[in-house]
């Protein structure tokens, strides 16, 4: 959430923000991965006979089943009582085609909260989130993705339900049933996801440039894929894709946490041991991106607030030994106040932001450069000055000084990455996934053997001009903007081969112009902005109903917002979700140190919908018995996960140490969050909502 002066909040204790569209942080690259030594064969002991040990180094095992080749890492953490399961899939958006893309996405939405054999409402089992939910899990805790180079599938629980989370993942890789009927709701909820994302002026900048820079190989779509695919593609083709790629051998399984290797081993063994080796070879990427001869130019516009400028520069794949110094050399270019990239712009006053990324995957993908524009300041200006700043390392180099402070940011940013049960899993999974796992053990080290001399290669290698892609984000006035052909993103995209020199931009309302501010009658703060490029609707809401309000009962404030979802005095907890996913809306209500946060989106058209919705949850709460239980048990993984986590840990004793006991800023305990979770009846929420959830202070 953006920072907020608190002193300004309390005008109000409810503050409600109406945008269409919806704005949301563009993907952020997969955690870079290295630093661990030492292999030795692991005992048998308790092992069953199907299982064979593969290799050990560092504190991580694999092991294989005979019968069908899959594979799992085995990976101890016993600081807290927590298990993250993990399996990958070798199958994602570079493994479809024009006509099928975005086929693994819609198939992940299926596969992650739809019908298999043993859950779902097709046979009359319970859903994998309710099962779940049970067990403890919440909604950031359990979660199904896809990225160009694979899907993947996993739950972060108390340690006494691996199995459960096992069982889970086998059901998925082997028995969906992938109906019509499921279909076709989740096709309009992964429609307005696109619709989400092309209205996220970073995001359309950076399909057209990716799109742009690679022609022939599959990378060319998002993961998303187009529009037209997500609403076209058959029932019948998304079960042709999942026979094709869900078999035991083009999977691998991570486990992370606090369990007993022979049990864990047996368990996975009944789970996923049945399952045959795929019955044809899985189908190869073989499309080989050609060289590119010459430097291409996009141009995206839109209505929005800031230009962006991106260069993209075509690379190796992950485990090419030019690799790892690429990554050096993004840190370098974009990573702190002392790089490159922020000297040249962003000191300057050209850019008010500046990035570089070196994404790991599997097959050749353009290093991207970006610059969020200064305003007042041309596209070419800054364009030229970050070509400058790249060039410039090509011809002259680093310094001693900036390659150390590179190595020390990219370790810390793997240590980082890997603290934590799912932290751990997520990287071992994108390093699996595009590379492999010994890569992911040996990243630090290798890294570390990078040179200046290394850095300057890759450079004058890779950043060459020939070789650019460069896109510019203009942003126009929404009455201005031309009508959209049928199949069109919304918005307007123009390719050339010429320098592409932009006449002046056109000026713009303000912010404050273009927004309707009111306060209601009962103390509510409402701004509402509207841009018609996408028709979505989003919410933003904060409430003054946060930790800080309750500290002698520091679960209350946390457990309201919960609460909130789970049913009101006319809608039970499915109902509400029946309406909501029915449209595809999204409404989720959390709690933090201070405020109480709301955040929903919609179609336009189903605007009346969501509001209502969000005003019901809001002033009718039920705080069901049952449903209390649930989401007490969810909370307490909350709470363990949280202490598994040493940057959380030291905030807090940070915290402890500043505040004394009795300061509404003074952090609880891990026992103290417990107590108050455990002490906390149906009666207290209702007083803590009657006192918080007001209009007006």
């Amino acid at each position: 959430m953006p920072s907020r002066s608190f002193a300004r909040a309390l005008r109000s204790t409810l503050l409600l923000a109406l945008a269409l569209p919806l704005a949301v942080p563009a993907a952020a690259a997969p955690p870079r991965e290295g630093m661990w030594r030492g292999s030795k064969k692991e005992s048998g002991k308790g092992i069953p006979s199907n299982v064979e040990w593969v290799d050990s180094l560092g504190g991580i095992t694999q092991y294989r089943l005979r019968s069908n080749g899959m594979t799992i890492l085995l990976a101890r953490n016993a600081a807290a009582p927590v298990i993250t399961f993990e399996v990958v899939y070798h199958v994602g958006s570079r493994n479809e085609a024009p006509g099928n893309t975005g086929s693994a996405h819609l198939l992940e939405h299926l596969l992650f909260n739809k019908s298999t054999q043993n859950f779902g409402r097709a046979n009359g089992h319970k859903t994998f989130q309710e099962v779940l939910y049970e067990a403890g899990c919440d909604y950031s805790s359990t979660n199904m993705t896809t990225w160009y180079d694979r899907m993947n599938g996993y739950s972060t629980l108390p340690a006494d339900k691996l199995e459960l989370a096992m069982r889970i993942e086998a059901d998925r890789l082997g028995r969906a049933l992938i109906l019509d009927k499921e279909r076709q709701p989740e096709m309009t909820v992964v429609r307005n996801e696109y619709e989400i994302g092309e209205n996220n002026p970073s995001v359309a900048l950076n399909k057209a440039v990716i799109g742009a820079a690679i022609l022939a190989h599959p990378y060319h779509w998002d993961t998303i894929g187009y529009r037209s695919d997500i609403e076209g593609v058959s029932t019948e083709k998304l079960r042709e894709h999942y026979k094709n790629f869900f078999w035991p051998d083009n999977a691998e399984a991570i486990l992370v946490g606090d369990f007993d290797p022979a049990r864990a081993l047996r368990i996975f063994d009944r789970e996923f041991a049945a399952f045959p080796r795929s019955t044809k070879p899985i189908p190869q990427v073989i499309t080989v991106e050609p060289p590119q001869e010459g430097e291409r130019r996009v141009v995206v516009r839109r209505p929005g607030q800031v230009g962006l400028v991106e260069i993209a520069y075509m690379r190796p794949n992950s485990l090419h030994p030019d690799f790892i110094a690429l990554d050096v050399l993004a840190t370098i270019l974009g990573s702190g106040i002392n790089s490159r990239l922020y000297q040249a712009l962003v000191e300057k006053q050209l850019a008010t932001d500046v990035s570089a990324s070196n994404n790991t995957l599997r097959d050749p993908f353009p290093i991207l450069i970006d610059a969020t524009v200064a305003p007042g300041v041309s596209h070419q200006k800054v364009e030229d000055a970050m070509k400058a700043a790249l060039y410039e390392v090509a011809k002259k180099g680093v310094t001693e000084e900036e390659l150390t402070r590179a190595k020390n940011q990219v370790e810390v940013s793997v240590i980082r990455s890997r603290d934590g049960t799912y932290e751990l899993a997520s990287s071992l999974g994108e390093a699996i996934a595009s590379a492999n796992w010994k890569w992911f053990l040996t990243y630090v080290d290798t890294m570390k053997r990078v040179t200046r001399e290394d850095v300057q290669r890759v450079a004058a290698t890779y950043l060459v001009p020939d070789h650019a892609t460069v896109g510019w984000f203009v942003p126009i006035e929404a009455e201005a903007k031309k009508p959209q052909k049928s199949a069109g993103a919304g918005g307007s995209t123009e390719s050339s081969a010429s320098s592409g020199q932009t006449a002046g931009e056109p000026a713009r309302a303000t912010f404050a112009q273009r927004t309707l501010h009111r306060v209601l009658p009962n103390g509510i703060t409402l701004d509402v902005l509207a841009n018609h490029a996408i028709p979505t609707v989003a919410v933003h809401g904060i409430l003054l109903a946060g930790r800080v309000y309750a500290p002698e009962k520091p679960a209350l404030a946390q457990l309201t917002a919960m609460m909130l979802e789970r049913g009101t005095k006319t809608m039970s907890k499915r109902a509400i979700a029946a309406k909501l996913d029915g449209v595809g809306a999204r409404l989720s209500i959390s709690s933090d140190l201070n405020v109480t946060t709301v955040q929903g989106s919609s179609l336009s058209r189903d605007a009346r919908l969501l509001l209502s919705i969000l005003a019901d949850e809001l002033r009718n709460p039920a705080f069901g018995d049952s449903e209390l239980e649930k989401a007490k048990a969810e909370m307490k993984t909350d709470v363990l996960r949280s202490f598994d986590n040493t940057r959380l840990r030291a905030f807090d004793r940070l915290a402890q140490a500043v505040y004394p006991a009795g300061h509404p800023y003074h952090a609880p305990t891990k026992d103290e969050r417990m107590a108050s979770l455990t002490a906390a009846r149906p009666a207290d929420l209702r007083a803590f909502h009657r006192t918080r959830y007001v209009g007006s202070g």
